[in-house]
Parts: C-alpha cells; sequence; structure tokens
C-alpha cells in the first residue's frame, strides 16, 4: 500500500495518496514514514492546517531533519507564487538609471541584445540567463564580450557623484567582507550611508555584516530600512528573516522568508531558511514549553499566529502554534505583493522641473543573488559639477506606472491600489497613517528626477553619425550608441563599429532592431519636446516613402538588374549597399515594394524607360548583411523622370494599362488568343527533357489557359508566365511589356514562337 501511496504522490495524484495514507494508517497504526507521507500529501493539496498537524505527529514519533519537510516548503513557495505571477508582469516597467536585479544605480551598465540593461556584475552572477525585464533567454550571451554602455556610464558618473563616491566606499567595504573583516566592512557602509542614505544595497550590506557578527538587532532595523525603501526587492525580505532567525523569532522568520519568496520562488537560499524556521517551529518542545507557549499564543498571539486565515476552520495546529496560521500568512503574502506593486504607482503630485522635484525610487521585481554582498562597485572617474537637492540625496529611479490587477487562488480580485489593512508585526509597531504611502495614480507619466539644469545637455545625446538628436537609440557591444537607421546605413558598408572599428559582425547576424531602453526613456523624460520634433522628422520621411507608388504619377525606388513581368516570381540577391537601404526602407514604410527596370546605356545609372513594380513577399537575411529577397511582379509603369535617393535611384512613373478590348473585336482576339496558347504550349512540349525540367523547376509547369483578359490592366497571366522563358532579346521583351494592346502582344508572341519553329524544322 505505502508503494501505491508513493507512485500517487509521485504522479502527483495527491489526493489518492491522502486516501491510502489515512487507509493504512488506521489498518497499521502510525509510523514516521506514513506520517510523513501523510503530511507531505497534505501539503502537496493545500491542506496546510492537516499537514502541520501530521509532521507535529511525525516528530513526536522520531527524529526529521530539515529535508524531511521540503515538500512543505516547496507547497508553501507554490501557494504564495501563485499571486506573484499576474503581479510580475504588471511590474515589468521601463527603467532609466536602474538595473532591475539589484534595484540600484547602474554600475558598469551593459546592454543586453533585448535592449534592457543591467549591471555587469549582477548579470554575471545571474545563473539563467534571462533578461528580468522582458524574459528574452540569452544563453549565449558573454558579459565580458560587451563593453559597458558609454553614454549611460558618462550620465551617471556627472549627474549622480555622491552616489559615484558611495559606492567606492562600498567596495572598499566590500573588501573587508570578503576579507571576513566585518566591523572594517560595516564602517565603509556607514560612511557610504552618510553620502547617500536612502541607497538600499548599503543597508542591505550592512545588515548582512551585522549578521555575520550575531548583531541581529542592528541587522534587523537596517533590513527594515530596506523593505520600506524597496518593499519590492525580495532581498530586503530575506535579510530580514536571517536577522530574525537570529534572533530566535522563527515564526516571523517564516513569514519574511515567504515574502521573499512571494516575490521570487526561485531563491533557494530562503528555502533552505524557511526550511530551518518551520523545522524549529514543528520541533517537539519541553512540557513546561508547551504550556508557558500555549498561554502566550492566547493572550498575546505572534505574528506568524495572527497571520495565517484563509481557507482553514478550527483546532490548535500544535500545542504551541493556533489554527490560525497558514490562512493568515496567505493574507499577508497577498499585501506583499500589493505593497511592491502601490510602491511602483506611487508618485508624488508635483511638477515637472529641475529646480524642485520630490524624488521616490522606483523599481520592478527581478532574480536576486542571495547569500553575498552586493557588490557593485562604480569608477571614482566622476565630476563635482553637482550639489544634491536638500530634498533628496540619492539618485531616483522612474518607470511608467499602470494600473494592475492581482489574483488570488480563490478566483477574486484584488484591487492592488486600495489600501488593506495588516497586523502590525511582533518586532515592529504598525505604522501611523502619516507613515502610510499615499497611492496616487499616475499612468504613463515619468517625473524627472532633481538634477541640475546645467548638467542636462541635450549634445551628450546626440548620434554621432547623424547629429541629430538620438532616435530609437540602439547600443552596440563596443558600448557606442546611435540611432538605430543610422547604424544600419553605415553597417551596409562595413561591420565595424563607426566610432572604435571593432568587429560587429555578430550583431549584424542577429539582424537586432530592439532600442535602448534606458536611454530612450532619459531622452523622452528630459529632453520631450526634442524628442517630438525628431520623431516628427522620422514620421515624415517614412511618410515620403511610404507614399512611393501610391499615386498614378509618384517617385518610386528603381533597382536596375533584370527584365521583369506581372505575376511571375523574382528572386534577389541583394549585397550592394544602396540596394541593402533601398530594401530596408521598402520593408520599413510598409509599401514593400519597388520598381525594376533594365540598364540602358554605358552608365551604371542610365536604365530603360519601361519598367515593371516588384512586390516583395519575404526577406532572407545572411549573417554579413546579403539578402535573399523573394518578389512576384506587379503593375507596369512609363518613366517620366529620373532622379535619386540616400544613393539609389528613384523615378517618377505613370502606371500602365492595357486597353479595353471592343466589343466587335472580341471574337478574332479569343480566337488569337487560342491559336496563340496552343502554338506556345506546343513549342513548349517538344524541348529537350532537361531543358524543359530546368524551366518548369525555375518557372513552375506551363501555366494554365485564362480566356478572360478583360478588366485585368495585365491581361491574362500566362502571357506573362511565358513571355520570359521565350528565347528573346530583352530588348523585344522590353517592347512586350510596354505595349497597351493584348491583341498586338498577341500577335507579337505568336509570330516569335512561328520563327521558333520554323528555324527548328530547317
Amino acid at each position: 500500500m505505502v508503494d501505491l501511496a508513493k507512485e500517487a504522490f509521485n504522479t502527483q495524484n495527491f489526493q489518492l495518496a491522502v486516501e491510502i495514507y489515512e487507509r493504512t494508517i488506521k489498518e497499521n497504526g502510525p509510523s514516521l514514514e506514513l506520517c510523513i507521507g501523510l503530511a507531505d500529501s497534505f501539503a502537496s493539496c493545500g491542506h496546510f492546517e492537516k499537514a502541520f498537524d501530521t509532521y507535529a505527529s511525525a516528530f513526536r514519533l522520531g527524529n526529521l531533519t530539515q529535508s524531511s519537510l521540503k515538500h512543505l516548503v516547496s507547497a508553501l513557495v507554490n501557494a504564495v507564487k501563485q499571486d506573484s505571477i499576474a503581479t510580475s508582469a504588471n511590474m515589468s516597467k521601463s527603467f532609466m538609471f536602474t538595473c532591475t536585479i539589484c534595484r540600484g544605480l547602474f554600475n558598469e551598465p551593459v546592454t543586453i541584445p533585448c535592449g534592457h540593461t543591467y549591471c555587469r556584475k549582477c548579470f554575471e552572477r545571474d545563473q539563467s540567463k534571462a533578461c528580468r525585464t522582458c524574459g528574452t533567454l540569452h544563453h549565449l550571451v558573454r558579459t565580458s564580450n560587451f563593453k559597458s554602455n558609454v553614454l549611460l556610464m558618462r550620465l551617471i558618473e556627472s549627474w549622480f557623484p555622491n552616489e559615484c563616491k558611495a559606492s567606492c566606499l562600498k567596495s572598499e567595504g566590500n573588501k573587508f567582507f570578503e576579507r571576513r573583516k566585518y566591523d572594517r566592512s560595516i564602517e565603509m557602509y556607514s560612511l557610504a550611508i552618510e553620502l547617500s542614505p536612502h541607497d538600499h544595497l548599503l543597508l542591505s550590506n550592512r545588515s548582512h555584516a551585522f549578521g555575520c557578527l550575531d548583531r541581529y538587532s542592528e541587522a534587523l532595523q537596517d533590513a527594515e530600512k530596506v523593505i520600506k525603501l524597496r518593499p519590492d526587492w525580495p532581498k530586503g525580505y530575506f535579510r530580514k528573516g536571517c536577522s530574525q532567525f537570529g534572533l530566535n523569532l522563527f515564526e516571523d522568520a517564516v513569514v519574511s522568508l515567504l515574502q521573499c519568496l512571494a516575490l521570487d520562488s526561485e531563491v533557494q537560499a530562503a528555502k533552505d531558511f524557511l526550511a530551518k524556521s518551520l523545522h524549529k517551529i514543528l520541533s517537539p518542545f519541553p512540557d513546561d514549553d508547551v504550556k508557558a507557549l500555549a498561554l502566550k499564543n492566547q493572550f498575546n498571539p505572534s505574528l506568524l499566529t495572527r497571520l495565517i486565515r484563509a481557507n482553514f476552520s478550527s483546532s490548535l495546529l500544535l500545542p504551541h502554534m493556533t489554527v490560525h496560521k497558514l490562512e493568515q500568512l496567505k493574507d499577508i503574502i497577498d499585501e506583499t505583493l500589493c505593497s511592491a506593486t502601490n510602491f511602483l504607482l506611487e508618485q508624488e503630485e508635483v511638477k515637472p522641473s529641475f529646480d524642485h522635484v520630490d524624488m521616490e525610487e522606483q523599481c520592478s521585481s527581478g532574480h536576486v543573488s542571495f547569500g553575498q554582498n552586493d557588490n557593485n562597485v562604480l569608477p571614482l572617474n566622476f565630476k563635482s559639477a553637482s550639489e544634491p537637492s536638500s530634498r533628496s540625496e540619492s539618485p531616483v529611479f522612474f518607470c511608467r506606472g499602470s494600473r494592475s490587477r492581482s489574483h488570488s487562488p480563490s478566483g477574486r480580485n484584488i484591487d492592488i491600489n486600495r489600501k488593506r489593512a495588516r497586523e502590525p508585526s511582533t518586532t515592529q509597531p504598525p505604522l501611523s497613517p502619516q507613515e502610510s504611502p499615499q497611492k496616487q495614480q499616475k499612468s504613463e507619466e515619468i517625473v524627472p528626477m532633481d538634477i541640475s539644469k546645467i548638467l542636462v545637455n541635450v549634445e551628450d545625446f546626440e548620434c554621432s553619425l547623424c547629429y541629430r538628436l538620438l532616435y530609437e537609440p540602439v547600443t552596440t557591444p563596443c558600448g557606442h550608441s546611435f540611432c538605430r537607421p543610422c547604424l544600419d546605413r553605415c553597417l551596409d558598408h562595413q561591420s565595424n563599429c563607426p566610432l572604435c572599428k571593432s568587429t560587429l559582425a555578430e550583431y549584424l547576424a542577429e539582424r537586432r532592431q530592439t532600442r535602448d531602453e534606458s536611454l530612450e526613456n532619459i531622452i523622452k523624460t528630459y529632453f520631450q519636446k526634442e524628442y517630438e520634433a525628431r520623431k516628427k522628422l522620422h514620421e515624415d520621411e517614412i511618410a515620403e516613402l511610404a507614399k512611393m507608388g501610391e499615386d498614378e504619377r509618384h517617385h518610386i525606388p528603381i533597382f536596375i538588374c533584370a527584365m521583369a513581368f506581372p505575376g511571375v516570381s523574382c528572386p534577389l540577391h541583394i549585397f550592394e549597399p544602396r540596394y541593402r537601404l533601398m530594401i530596408r526602407q521598402c520593408m520599413e514604410a510598409g509599401t514593400r515594394q519597388f520598381g525594376m527596370c533594365i540598364a540602358d546605356g554605358e552608365s551604371e545609372d542610365e536604365f530603360s524607360e519601361f519598367g515593371c513594380m516588384l512586390e516583395i513577399r519575404d526577406v532572407q537575411f545572411f549573417p554579413d548583411g546579403r539578402s535573399l529577397v523573394d518578389c512576384i511582379g506587379g503593375r507596369r509603369f512609363r518613366v517620366l523622370s529620373k532622379g535619386h535617393r540616400d544613393g539609389y535611384n528613384t523615378a517618377n512613373v505613370e502606371f500602365l494599362r492595357d486597353v479595353v478590348v471592343k466589343e466587335k473585336d472580341m471574337e478574332a482576339v479569343n480566337k488569337l488568343q487560342e491559336k496563340t496558347y496552343s502554338e506556345v504550349k506546343s513549342w513548349f512540349e517538344n524541348l529537350p527533357g532537361i531543358q524543359r525540367n530546368q524551366i518548369s523547376r525555375h518557372f513552375g509547369g506551363f501555366p494554365s489557359y485564362d480566356a478572360d483578359f478583360q478588366g485585368n490592366p495585365n491581361s491574362t497571366a500566362w502571357l506573362w508566365k511565358v513571355l520570359p522563358v521565350l528565347p528573346l532579346d530583352p530588348r523585344i521583351q522590353l517592347k512586350m511589356l510596354a505595349m497597351t494592346s493584348y491583341k498586338e502582344r498577341l500577335e507579337g508572341i505568336l509570330r516569335v514562337v512561328e520563327y521558333i519553329k520554323r528555324r527548328q524544322s530547317s
């Protein structure tokens, strides 16, 4: 029976496992193995009241290790993780100066291929190699191949000199910490905190150092400050839980660690401490302790006792733990997620100005490296041109706020913006109404930071290629930033960085289209008018491209190559820089078409008077920037005038249509069409097998007969499909293309086929 129960548990049929274990215990009596199996099954089902009761029974039957509680820990993590899924999606925001992993000011910022930026060490330590903002996996990305974002580093050094100094002091403290000189590391962190009192990373590091010296009360104070500054940062709750564990506040530690795991369910260190705390709680107490703790819970219940109330009902879980435990814990986890999300939405209602702005740190959830200090170090090449505002002394990180909702497992919607009642912790007094954060909706608004006007210079954000404000900024692996269209045009000619000449072959091969979100947000925030003007200029250029071929007489791009015919497939190999640009512009503008003409003269810019439009069906790029473009012929045109744009030819054209056949000529044209089709098909079928197969592979099989030619601007499709197959001089084909009389075109093709047959028979 035990084997059947284990099999049911392994196949996640937990309810069946519960029934088998209960029946076995009823028949054979309780044992340590059976009680643990039943408790694990209860926990996996979500019946935490029964699970705790059964774990307590197992403890009385024998000694349990912390690893015996792994299924309880997993079940608790999964229970709180369900609520964090919807919230974390809404908390994925755009940041300007904040790393979404450590929540601190960028330190050696590295922009990865998806366009998001992180501290170099944060991304190196992250084993998942997944972007914490968009979820894109970057398994092949090696940060050693990426240089720091030059523009962002220059801005941080210029705009936040005090924070750079504090970061250097933090790096000194980290070195002392690594050498286990915790007192000296605390001194360095304290000096850094004086420069940047609202830096949660400094407080977190100092809390860790205090804990290493067993100064858990001071560690707990710093951890609570971290949570107040960054309620959405899981590491703050982890620091708090470790401090509470050191103070033997095991029930409070469980709450804090589950709050951490609600924000990041993958933190193994938090799971380990959670298992230790649960082990301490579930371990049997001496008889006197049981009675004393029962009295304490009755008259002065602990935080965990007060907080866990959800779908359980009555009786004591343990002699020292009341029935309210795990369900009330659900409520505090809900509130943790709500507080973290509300934190993103809180902004003071002030005028966006550089002179006097309230600043509040904002950030989103992300995975954190636990069990070590936040070893982020900024270079000391900062400028001292700015002084901190009297109202703020730390960098502030902003993101777009949006109203979001989280969903509880019971299915009810919880408005994350409404205030929720919270039981105070045993280690911290309740907040007064004055201390409660004011929630104000500022959807889609980014408030500028308090930075001196002297430091904010639009020239710092000029593209070094077009000398205009960066538009759709991209950052290369070598750390330089350009407008995306400008860089694309440079890469049409050579695969090197225009500034440092580093190879961008990999960047080119990946065809990256993602923008540097941090730079784009900075530009939109501090140079809104300039950005709107730059955006309008770009949109006007795209609109001009989109108009090509829109009217009966309009400029279109011209590709000088070979003959193209309506309805006939035309694959092209694009390798010249000017034509790479032309194809890209056609795709970006949405027209997806251009004109094809044959050369007419010795000059490369001389082309025929008549041509055919090509519609792009698909583009396949090679790693070196070349491309295969699958096109099909469209409308015919006559060139009225010629021009140039961005290095390639353009033309003002008039589109051609076949004249409508008169009613009296319809019978003659139909007979002529049937005869011409029959003669061409006879010629094709009499070709040698190898030649016929080659034509079929390239152009397809012989086209079917289509008698309906009226109303179609190019008449029947079969005629254009046989025209490129016939052994004709391109000049004759061009004359056929230029004809607007269907009857004359049929007569011309019939004469050609009859001539070819006579030559073959003679």
